[in-house]
């Protein structure tokens, strides 16, 4: 492995189980065991838990409560913050080293939540229909994903022992009782749309049009049109005002929310953070080394155990005599370096910047003289041979206004956060901010009633996306941490919750002005297709493609399309379809030309075609109840009542798993 990953880091990895399937017996079964056993003297101890959990559940005016590590709690079921972690460690593994990844982690980490959280309401969805994945389903299930990978497999083509198989996905940051857990919910899910397929009814008249819509042969063409929102012109206000009026609960929001804003750029700190020129020469001489690139060559001999670094010292010593007398380093990388790309660069490493090795390797280059090689050097790789091949770097002047306008970020920065933790230390966590920004002579603003959604910014903050968003998960009349938005630094306060209702004009008139003209615009295409139809001339919306002998489900998206399979299955030879929309948003008219009947179909295909209708079905309706469960579950969410602890679906407003501190994941620094 070339030294260019930074470090490698140790995750801790939890206990597995010794068996690769572990123990399934719970607490609450082996309690309803017990009292099965027991019922007299339970009953008094039942009695007591009940008016324990009553006054513990009761709401007492401080709000749901929970410890900071149950992130969510889907119907009696906790979901700890360590399970979304985890999920979304192997989410973030399973991408590999793609350069972007650093970034989209509090996506992922919504997706996390929300795919465990999805875990749970099937698990639930389960018990409500007697579905139970017993522990030998889950042995089989385990054996057979272990038994497709060859390296689980002894050599007599049976599964190595556990301890060994333990041992190789550690290796792989991956524990067994991981991939026990997915082995069971996989048999979980595949039980709940066994059952949800059975209940699906397919009869002949389904199952011949879906025979129509494999294999009949159609030969068309068709023609599309964008509606051209730019062509319409904004009608004024009073035209808004009454679609605004008619459209009624289309824009409705809510709630929205008011926030106060201290926001600080660099003007407003003015002169504080000017740089001179003898501060900048200080700092490039004590940064000298993070302007100078090297270009080296190295031999790698692979260690892990203190034996094995003793080995692989003892041979780079030897090799480095025989190179100093005059060997040639890159045909010896080549033949024996163990770094699997010394066979094609010859140990070629090209230029680095400072920081781009592991500590140890980029301090051994460093102190070389170009065309000098080190003494064993070692890494968490192994033992390295590093040859200097060249040196560069950039003088001061080169440097000076790239270092001036950092330091001044830096000076900026330091300031603002100062300024404002000043404000934040005088009005608390819930005061006005207001009379404390002015006693500190810093700007602040009251916005306008804010939407929670992704397109809302805040005037003069163009990437307040994320504040928004954030404000929205905070208590009303919270004040918020110092936090960078673009190249500002900000405090912010919740002041004010509006309820749902619908805004007036002024407040969201570029969205009823962007519908008004959509809505417009989708009338005029819809004109212009009816026309170009009834004159027979395609050619009036656009260039006509033709498609000649395919079948519908050949066409992708548009043969998905309900109305257009339709369309292109109901319409005689000759004539042109309704004009209708594609999932692009386009209107969409065809003229059928031609068509080729599908074979009636055989007993297994009418069987196979059986299947594929109640898989596709299945899926519609485990993700229909999935939603409505997740739905009627948030209506009575929270702990502070006894139905809402074991019925409901809550999440816990005190943990945010969109923290990005303290993640226990590799994200490949």
């Amino acid at each position: 492995m070339s030294p260019v990953s930074r470090r490698d880091k140790e995750t801790s990895k939890p206990k597995v189980s010794e068996s690769p399937v572990a123990d399934q017996k719970t607490p609450l079964r082996l309690f309803r065991n017990t009292f099965k056993g027991n019922k007299a003297p339970m009953t008094v101890v039942m009695l007591v838990v009940l008016l324990g959990m009553v006054a513990y559940l009761a709401p007492s005016g401080r709000g749901a409560d929970a410890p900071d590590n149950v992130v969510a709690r889907v119907y009696g079921r906790d979901i700890l913050r360590k399970d979304v972690e985890q999920t979304l460690s192997d989410m973030v593994r399973r991408m590999g080293n793609q350069p972007n990844v650093k970034a989209m982690v509090p996506f992922l980490q919504a997706q996390a939540l929300r795919r465990t959280v999805d875990l749970k309401l099937f698990e639930e969805l389960a018990e409500q229909r007697g579905i139970v994945v017993t522990d030998q389903e889950v042995k089989i299930g385990l054996e057979t994903r272990l038994g497709q990978f060859e390296v689980f497999k002894g050599p007599n083509g049976q599964l190595k022992p556990t301890s060994e198989i333990i041992s190789i996905l550690r290796e792989n940051g991956i524990v067994l009782i991981q991939w026990e857990q997915e082995v069971r919910d996989q048999l979980l899910i595949q039980k709940l749309m066994e059952q949800a397929a059975a209940r699906v009814p397919v009869d002949d008249t389904w199952i011949n049009r879906e025979n129509r819509v494999q294999n009949e042969k159609i030969t068309f063409e068709s023609a599309t049109m964008t509606p051209d929102t730019a062509a319409v012109a904004d009608p004024g206000d009073g035209p808004l005002e009454s679609y605004l009026k008619a459209a009624g609960a289309r824009f409705q929001f809510g709630p929205r929310r008011v926030l106060q804003v201290v926001a600080l750029d660099q003007a407003s700190i003015g002169d504080a953070i000017k740089v001179d020129d003898a501060a900048l020469q200080s700092a490039y001489e004590s940064k000298k080394s993070q302007y100078t690139e090297l270009d080296a060559s190295h031999i790698l001999f692979r260690a892990k155990t203190d034996a094995e670094f003793a080995a692989a010292t003892k041979k780079a010593e030897e090799l480095r005599v025989k190179l100093t007398a005059g060997g040639d380093f890159g045909k010896t990388a080549a033949a024996v370096s163990e770094d699997p790309t010394a066979h094609t660069n010859q140990g070629r490493l090209g230029w680095f910047k400072a920081g781009a090795m592991v500590k140890p390797f980029e301090d051994g280059a460093m102190g070389l003289k170009v065309g000098e090689i080190s003494q064993p050097v070692r890494t968490s790789f192994g033992i390295h041979l590093i040859k200097l091949e060249g040196r560069r770097g950039k003088t001061f002047e080169e440097v000076k206004e790239d270092l001036r306008t950092q330091m001044m970020k830096d000076r900026f920065a330091t300031r603002a956060k100062d300024r404002l933790e000043q404000l934040r230390k005088r009005v608390g966590d819930t005061g006005d901010l207001a009379a404390a920004a002015k006693s500190l002579n810093l700007p602040v603003q009251t916005t306008l009633p804010l939407l929670n959604d992704p397109t809302t910014t805040i005037e003069g903050l163009p990437e307040s996306t994320t504040l928004v968003e954030k404000a929205f998960q905070m208590k009303l009349k919270e004040v918020s941490r110092t936090q960078q938005v673009g190249e500002r630094y900000v405090v912010f306060r919740v002041q004010q919750e509006l309820p749902v209702a619908i805004p007036p004009l002024k407040e969201i008139r570029g969205k009823v002005l962007a519908a008004w003209k959509l809505e417009e615009a989708r009338k005029l295409a819809v004109e212009k297709a009816k026309a170009a139809a009834t004159a027979k001339d395609l050619a009036a919306l656009g260039a006509p493609a033709t498609k000649e002998n395919v079948t519908i489900q050949s066409l992708g998206p548009l043969g998905e399309h309900p109305a257009i399979r339709k369309a292109l299955l109901d319409t005689p030879v000759d004539a042109f379809t309704p004009a209708l929309w594609t999932p692009e948003g386009q209107v969409w008219i065809a003229r059928i030309k031609a068509r080729t009947p599908a074979e009636a179909p055989i007993f297994e295909k009418r069987l196979q075609m059986v299947r594929s209708i109640q898989s596709a079905i299945s899926q519609q309706l485990l993700e229909a109840e999935r939603k409505d469960l997740d739905a009627k579950g948030r209506q009575r969410a929270g702990f502070s009542s006894l139905w809402g602890r074991f019925g409901g679906v809550w999440m816990n407003p005190n943990t945010s798993v969109n923290d990005n501190q303290d993640l226990p994941i590799d994200l490949g620094q």
